[in-house]
Order: structure tokens, then C-alpha cells, then sequence
């Protein structure tokens, strides 16, 4: 009798088998094109499933392997979804947003093969699936969305690119926008968004110099326990702007709890910010005649510079040294915008004296840390007339003249527009590569 009930038992089970999971005579086809799989399909609940190749293949996305955990993780430009064994739940990375998508049954090995639905797949994907009944045929139809967009201001202009990447354990980078060129002195602000099937434990970020493998930032976020993490919660620690010139790789390293580690690498420059370039021929003669030192050059880099007091994020002006009291003149025709003590009423904080000259056409000069001014507002000024006298006010260490030029707002380097002095020289020999740089320029080296 209980021989009889252990074959029933056994008979029940394959029965119940047998109509979860059987191979089909289905045949599946993506626009009109008979879809080739290795085994299966298989009809597990009353639902298509299919090797991960095949389906990858018509669809065009790409798949890795992760058997420590027994998952498929496929990817395209659409979205990044975490197809695991045995787990009905799939992880879905689209559009930068992570969620559970629940499939009616799960996926599972069979003949040491995973298989997954065809149905969700194929529309997490942004293809339409159709069934016909009369020849048991599945339909794929590939989807093509075409975007109305407007044409920017910037057209022509290469259009910056976000990047998504998956790896290890399932963690992954979504609309990334890895820097390509960083100004010196300039922010570049961090986004995307990490994700990974496991919670998250920490999230590392290190810059290196190529050419001298010195590592200048290394950031690391702690404990984060959650299975997504922004990069703009790191971002406010990493000060892009203190980075010297050059190329430069980042390392974006992730680790989950269960000290599963993926590491990204993107490469990016930084570069010396030049200025705008005014339009036009413009003679500007020299603002100090009894001067031709100059003691801070446009965006020297270099902290230990005169008046960059330690900072490493440049100086957008021009230092000419001179006496106590010595002449200051306009180096073109104008009209004074401006003129007074620094403050912050008139958002010239740390000028001390200066006087502002509007030349038209967008283009200003300023003149800063004067002992004396000689000029009104309003008044019309000729070149090489003296509208003051070398200072130190405001945030000044000595007697000097702080000089610089603005086209429609922007800072343009002095260098590439003034008449040299007939005694100009640099005071920094880290500033010389830059007055070279500008003598070669205007064809005087």
C-alpha cells in the first residue's frame, strides 16, 4: 500500500510539473523575422518564456552573467533590468528611475539555461508583443518614438551625453554626465544616480593626475545602507574648481553590503580659462606708465602667487606693482560707469578705490585699490588720461593697480589687448609660460 502511494505521489508531481513549465511549438518572430533560440520557448504558467540570447539578439540589448547571484543583467540605451532566478520581482533601472517590476511567474534555470518572460522583457524594452492565436505565434514589434525637439539656442554645438553602465552585484551608474573639459577655477557639478540589486555601503570618488599619478581628490560617502544613491550628495565635497591643470581620471567606486565592488573610469581635462576675446581692433595703451611689473598675471594658478592669498582657483585680473601715489590712467575713451569705495551696496567688495569706464559695445575696464580718484561719475574720459593713483585699499597686501577688462560681462586677459610697457616683466616665474603664451599670440616672441 505504501509503494502504491509513493507512485501516486510521483505521478501527481510530474503532473504538476508538466503544466507549470513544457515546451511549446510557439514560434517567435520580431518584425516579421522568425527569432532563433537555442531551447524553448517553454510555457511556464500560461506564460512565454525564452533563453536570454535569442531575445537579446532581435531586441538589441545586451546581457552579462552574474552567477554568484544568479542573475542576468541586461542593458540598452532604453533601460537596465536585474533578472534574477527563482525571483518574480524584476529590478528596473529606466530613465533614471529605479522600481520592481513583478512578473505572473518567475523566471528559472532549465538545463542549466535561464529563461525569462517574453512579455515583460521584450516591453520593458519599448516593444509591443502580440499574440495569434491561429498559428501560436508570438509578435515582436519593435517601437521607434520619435521626439519633437526644439532646436536649442546653442545648434550646432556637440550635445552633452548622459552614460549608463552596469556591473558587479547589479550595481550600475544611470544618466551619468561624465565631465569632458572642466574650467580651472570653474564648478562642474556631479549627477546620476547608483544603483544596485543589494543595499549600497559606501561610494568612493578619486581623481588622479595623469602625469604625475598624484591623487588630488578622494572622497568617500559611509553607510549609505539604501539601494540608490544620487551623486549630487557627494558633489558638494568634491571641489572640481581646485584642480590642477591637466588630464585627469576619475574613479567612481561602489561597494554593496554584501562587499560586492564595482569600479568606474572616466577620463576628462581641465583646462586654463582664457577669457573672452573682444571683437574688432581694440589699442589700449598701458594703465601704469611708470610700471611694467606685473606681479599677478590673468588666472595664474599657482596659490603662492601675489594675489591669489593661497586660493587655487586663479585670479581674473591683471597686478601691476608701482609706487604709492603714482599715476593710474584710462587706457581707452570712455565713459565712467562707476566709481567709489568697495562695498557691498555697489558689489565691488575688496576693491577698495576703484573706477569702472564703459568703452561701448559691452566692453568695461576696471581700475582697483586706488589711493585717490580723480574722476566723477558720468565723466567723459580720454585715453591716457589719469582718472587716479596707486593704493593699497580693500583687500590689498601692497601699492598696486588691480586691472581688468570685461566684454559683455565675461573677463578677458589684459595681455591679449594692452601696449606693453616698455620695462614689462613678471615678478612669478610661474606666471612667465603665460606671458610667453600671450607674447606668441600677438606675433612679439
Amino acid at each position: 500500500m505504501k509503494k502504491i502511494w509513493i507512485m501516486l505521489s510521483l505521478a501527481v508531481l510530474m503532473l504538476i510539473s508538466c503544466s507549470v513549465a513544457f515546451a511549446s511549438d510557439t514560434t517567435v518572430y520580431c518584425d516579421g523575422e522568425k527569432v532563433e533560440f537555442a531551447e524553448g520557448p517553454y510555457i511556464i504558467d500560461g506564460s512565454t518564456f525564452v533563453p536570454v540570447r535569442g531575445l537579446g539578439e532581435a531586441l538589441d540589448f545586451k546581457y552579462t552573467w552574474d552567477a554568484q547571484n544568479r542573475t542576468v543583467i541586461v542593458t540598452s540605451d532604453v533601460a537596465i533590468a536585474w533578472i534574477q532566478a527563482d525571483n518574480s520581482a524584476i529590478s528596473v533601472n529606466k530613465n533614471g528611475i529605479m522600481y520592481a517590476m513583478t512578473t505572473e511567474s518567475y523566471p528559472r534555470i532549465i538545463n542549466d539555461r535561464i529563461f525569462i518572460p517574453l512579455r515583460a522583457v521584450s516591453e520593458l524594452f519599448d516593444a509591443d508583443v502580440e499574440w495569434d492565436s491561429n498559428t501560436s505565434s508570438v509578435h515582436i514589434i519593435k517601437t521607434v518614438v520619435v521626439e519633437q525637439i526644439e532646436e536649442p539656442d546653442n545648434a550646432g554645438e556637440e550635445p552633452v551625453k548622459t552614460e549608463s553602465f552596469s556591473g558587479v552585484g547589479g550595481i550600475s551608474i544611470s544618466d551619468f554626465t561624465p565631465p569632458q573639459k572642466v574650467t580651472k577655477g570653474s564648478p562642474y557639478v556631479l549627477s546620476g544616480t547608483i544603483s544596485s540589486l543589494a543595499s549600497l555601503d559606501r561610494v568612493n570618488i578619486k581623481i588622479i593626475d595623469v602625469s604625475s599619478e598624484v591623487v588630488e581628490i578622494n572622497e568617500t560617502q559611509f553607510d549609505l545602507s539604501d539601494k540608490s544613491y544620487s551623486l549630487s550628495d557627494i558633489d558638494n565635497r568634491i571641489a572640481f574648481g581646485k584642480l590642477s591643470v591637466g588630464d585627469k581620471i576619475m574613479q567612481i567606486t561602489c561597494v554593496d553590503a554584501n562587499e560586492n565592488r564595482q569600479s568606474f573610469e572616466y577620463e576628462f581635462a581641465v583646462h586654463q580659462p582664457q577669457g573672452a576675446k573682444i571683437e574688432g581692433d581694440v589699442d589700449m595703451i598701458w594703465p601704469v606708465p611708470s610700471s611694467g611689473l606685473i606681479t599677478t598675471i590673468f588666472w595664474c594658478d599657482n596659490p603662492n602667487c601675489h594675489s591669489n592669498a593661497g586660493r587655487v582657483n586663479g585670479h581674473a585680473a591683471l597686478d601691476i606693482a608701482a609706487d604709492h601715489g603714482e599715476d593710474v590712467v584710462a587706457v581707452m575713451d570712455g565713459v565712467v560707469k562707476l566709481q567709489g569705495f568697495g562695498n557691498y551696496e555697489n558689489q565691488k567688495t575688496g576693491y577698495g578705490y576703484f573706477v569702472l569706464i564703459d568703452h561701448g559695445n559691452g566692453l568695461e575696464t576696471q581700475y582697483a585699490h586706488l589711493s585717490d580718484i580723480y574722476v566723477t561719475d558720468e565723466q567723459r574720459v580720454m585715453a591716457g588720461d589719469v582718472i587716479g593713483a596707486i593704493g593699497s585699499t580693500g583687500n590689498s597686501t601692497g601699492p598696486h593697480l588691480d586691472f581688468y577688462i570685461t566684454q559683455d560681462g565675461v573677463r578677458c586677459d589684459p595681455l591679449y589687448y594692452l601696449d606693453f610697457h616698455e620695462n614689462v616683466r613678471c615678478k612669478q616665474s610661474c606666471d612667465l609660460p603665460y606671458f610667453d603664451a600671450a607674447l606668441e599670440a600677438r606675433g612679439l616672441k
